[in-house]
């Protein structure tokens, strides 16, 4: 197993990208505003009874739609594999509220992380980024500035918006297999499974994970994803799987708490430091 201290930016960018396939881009949800989400609507029976999808774009015009009634959710990743320990996420539980938005500028997250020792919190408010790191304090970087440094562009890609339907539109061109492997219970829901395998290579090159894609190279093999979809359309659980040099990442993804209320806010003026 290789040694976390000397292979830092493998390890950065495995994980980066873990998060980055989740990534928006352009999110076409309602901003932060609160939405009656999908579940509360009367299609649902009727969603209920629509027959599973045959491709990868079909299940993501599905989850858009959806999406689209129910502005908010609730994440929460775990991490598990040779990877995950030797970044020390192995034990480790990333959590984020998301309110959609239709870009990065009218999107709120507020997301809070473990990764390689450090705990970071993440504030996404008014089209400004404030990263914390557990003090209380918070430094303040605007998109802009966040796209120019190379070392914050792959942390702005991964966190930009967790919107599931925008991920797998992203991704739609790379996938090389695709299948819908039955239905699991998940919190007392039946979900439709869909199992499906993604060629690294096919990745947009503009798209959410291009940058730690790149950086991982031919080191990184195939990826495999699981998605657990309600019968409303929305995404309850997904499974990641990666290889890097050979050594696993799994990253696993609960969602919930759609279309309810979020209280984000921009840290007071007097918690906001010089970078």
């Amino acid at each position: 197993m290789r040694d976390a201290v000397k292979y830092p930016a493998a390890l950065l960018s495995a994980c980066l990208l873990s998060l980055a396939l989740t990534a928006c881009g352009d999110a076409e949800g309602t901003g932060g505003e609160a939405a009656p989400a999908a579940s509360d609507s009367g299609a649902e029976a009727v969603e209920a009874e629509a027959a599973p999808v045959d491709d990868l774009v079909e299940l993501a015009e599905r989850m858009r739609a959806a999406q689209e009634g129910a502005s908010t959710s609730h994440i929460e990743m775990t991490y598990q594999g040779e990877m995950a320990e030797l970044a020390g996420l192995d034990e480790s539980v990333t959590t984020a509220d998301v309110g959609y938005g239709t870009s990065l500028e009218d999107t709120t997250m507020r997301m809070s992380m473990s990764l390689m020792g450090m705990d970071i919190e993440l504030l996404l408010v008014d089209g400004a980024m404030y990263v914390g790191a557990g003090d209380g304090t918070y430094q303040k970087m605007s998109m802009e500035d966040l796209g120019k440094d190379a070392s914050t562009a792959g942390l702005l890609d991964s966190v930009g918006s967790m919107d599931a339907a925008s991920q797998a539109e992203g991704m739609a061109e790379a996938v090389s297999s695709f299948e819908h492997t039955g239905t699991e219970d998940v919190d007392g829901v039946t979900t439709d499974v869909y199992t499906m395998t993604i060629d690294p290579a096919k990745i947009d090159a503009e798209g959410a994970g291009a940058p730690a894609v790149a950086d991982l190279g031919e080191s990184l093999g195939e990826v495999g994803l699981v998605y657990r979809i309600g019968p409303d359309d929305l995404p309850l659980e997904m499974d990641m799987t990666m290889t890097v040099d050979g050594e696993e990442l799994v990253t696993h993804w609960e969602f919930s708490a759609w279309g309810e209320a979020l209280d984000i806010e921009a840290p007071a003026a007097e918690d906001i430091v010089a970078p």
